[in-house]
């Protein structure tokens, strides 16, 4: 049985003011394509909301304004591990995220001694790497 991957990335400040698909809610070019490119290689895509913890791009969530900070990640750390504990792969798409969402996710997969994986630069520029690493991941055993 091959290993399950999830790619994550964090929330977005700009917010569409109703409820929706959070993969949608964000007004972020990064997340819109991180949604879009999960749904064509058939792979879960989680954001990294500073409120709601991780949340499926499917899952519907109404706006709201919350920052992740160290306090906020130990509100959310139990339903962060509850959600990743399925998951045998992390990957982080940082894009330009504050470094707090790094540094829960790390701390916590960590804890629960998960493969994580982040890259990421804020203009996008190596967002055409993600393919190349879920790819390695899905062909080859020889990464473990």
């Amino acid at each position: 049985m091959g290993k399950k991957i999830v790619l994550i990335t964090a929330c977005g400040n700009k917010k569409e003011n109703k409820p929706t698909e959070a993969g949608k809610l964000y007004k972020s070019s990064r997340i819109r394509h991180l949604y879009k490119k999960s749904k064509e290689l058939d792979i879960p895509f989680y954001i990294l909301s500073a409120k709601y913890g991780l949340v499926n791009g499917d899952e519907i969530i109404a706006p709201y304004n919350q920052i992740m900070d160290e306090k906020q990640c130990n509100k959310l750390k139990n339903q962060i591990e509850k959600v990743l504990e399925n998951f045998d792969i992390i990957i982080y798409y940082k894009g330009g995220a504050r470094k707090e969402y790094y540094n829960c996710l790390e701390k916590i997969t960590e804890k629960l001694n998960k493969k994580f994986i982040s890259f990421g630069y804020g203009n996008m520029g190596d967002i055409r790497k993600l393919e190349d690493i879920i790819n390695g991941f899905s062909t080859t055993s020889s990464i473990f």
